[in-house]
């Protein structure tokens, strides 16, 4: 389930930029429209318009915006897919935080790969972060817990079988080194 917030978000980004592009279409079309007449016309004065190299350089900036959209946009990315195309989630973990420890639903959550799963995190005091690791230490993902009332949520599909640790990412203070549980999540393959 996609929150309101997040449509929202989109939404006006995506107004946004339909503004900026179409203004930048228009400004085109006016100006090449301005050279033309002046050019058509006898008249000995200053042409209108825009010069050749503004011209590439406008054309330069709008492909940049459209192709980084492109991009930035795309399911490809790992970020994009798993915000603006996250499917719905077949399992949902939720997970609270409180005087330095992660109170987990279980002491190994057991998730089926390639499986929609939405972590729910809730903080009940301090500002913490929830990142989930492989063994060898590297990142899978991390988001930022803020304190309740706020709810935070992250839909992630795990592609790969195996298993990770839980550990703060985010300096809540002094005990914060010790916010690290091994072997939190095992994430098995379909069908075993």
């Amino acid at each position: 389930m996609m929150m309101y917030p997040q449509l929202v978000i989109e939404g006006v980004y995506f107004a946004i930029i339909s503004i900026v592009m179409v203004f930048i279409i228009v400004f085109y079309i006016l100006t090449s429209r301005a050279r033309r007449s002046v050019e058509s016309s006898n008249v000995h004065s200053e042409a209108g318009g825009m010069e050749r190299g503004e011209r590439n350089w406008m054309l330069f900036l709008f492909s940049i915006a459209l192709i980084g959209n492109i991009v930035f946009l795309s399911p490809l990315l790992p970020s994009a897919r798993n915000t603006l195309y996250s499917p719905e989630p077949a399992l949902r973990v939720e997970i609270h935080v409180e005087d330095y420890k992660f109170h987990l639903p279980e002491k190994t959550i057991r998730i089926p790969a390639k499986t929609p799963v939405e972590f729910v995190v809730v903080s009940e005091d301090l500002v913490y972060g929830f990142g989930i690791f492989r063994k060898d230490g590297t990142i899978v993902f991390q988001m930022q817990v803020v304190p309740k009332p706020y709810v935070n949520r992250i839909i992630w599909v795990f592609e790969e079988p195996g298993t990770y640790d839980i550990r703060s990412t985010e300096y809540s203070g002094p005990l914060h080194p010790w916010m690290f549980v091994s072997d939190a999540i095992v994430v098995e393959e379909v069908g075993k």
